[in-house]
């Protein structure tokens, strides 16, 4: 294989590994959203009827 083949042979296998950790980043920042999301579910008071989010403000 020639220097050029080669050359562009390492390119899309560059590519393939950026599209890959860029999978891997957003699934990772989706599930920190979701564990944000129950978090922030678990501590806020709710009504035990309907569910909503209690105000609680002074």
């Amino acid at each position: 294989m020639e220097a050029t083949g080669i050359k562009q042979e390492l390119y899309f296998v560059g590519l393939k590994v950026a599209r890959d950790t860029e999978r891997a980043v957003l699934s990772a920042v989706a599930a920190g959203l979701e564990n944000i999301k129950q978090i922030t579910q678990a501590a806020s008071p709710t009504t035990a009827s309907t569910g909503k989010q209690v105000d609680i403000s002074v």
